[in-house]
């Protein structure tokens, strides 16, 4: 009982996250859902390997928050705190992180008790911040596919 609670509660908190940063002027926001997965799967056709149609027929939604942080430091400090907070509060575990000179991304991930994998990806360089959440009936091995 107290696991469903715990996951329930994660879940609804990079909801909340994104609902939060999702309306303020300072954000570009951007949601996916299935059926666009699904239109880009047959657009692409014989462009995408039968590996990555099989995983994005699985991903039921994704959410793309960036800010522009040059002149938002201080959205960039309550954003990156809310985050962190998020991260350490929950049962993600570190999948894979990158650095590069100007580029930092790291990716976060956990499934839930109903199955449902959750993927977070930081990437941050030096004009931009950019989370973005990833939802759906995906495997471990699906989870470390995308994340390289």
């Amino acid at each position: 009982m107290i696991v469903l609670s715990v996951a329930g509660l994660k879940a609804q908190t990079v909801d909340k996250l994104i609902e939060k940063y999702s309306t303020n002027k300072s954000f570009e926001y951007v949601s996916i859902s299935k059926g666009l997965f699904n239109l880009t799967q047959w657009l692409g056709g014989s462009n995408i390997d039968k590996d990555t149609k099989e995983v994005l027929g699985r991903i039921k939604s994704m959410k793309i928050l960036t800010l522009n942080t040059t002149n938002n430091s201080q959205a960039k400090a309550s954003f990156q705190k809310d985050l962190n907070s998020l991260i350490k509060r929950g049962s993600y575990e570190q999948m894979m992180e990158t650095r590069n000179k100007s580029d930092q991304s790291t990716v976060y991930g956990f499934t839930d008790s109903k199955g449902v994998s959750h993927l977070l990806i930081i990437v941050k360089n030096d004009s931009e911040m950019s989370l973005i959440v990833m939802k759906g009936n995906l495997t471990h091995e699906d989870l470390e596919k995308i994340a390289k």
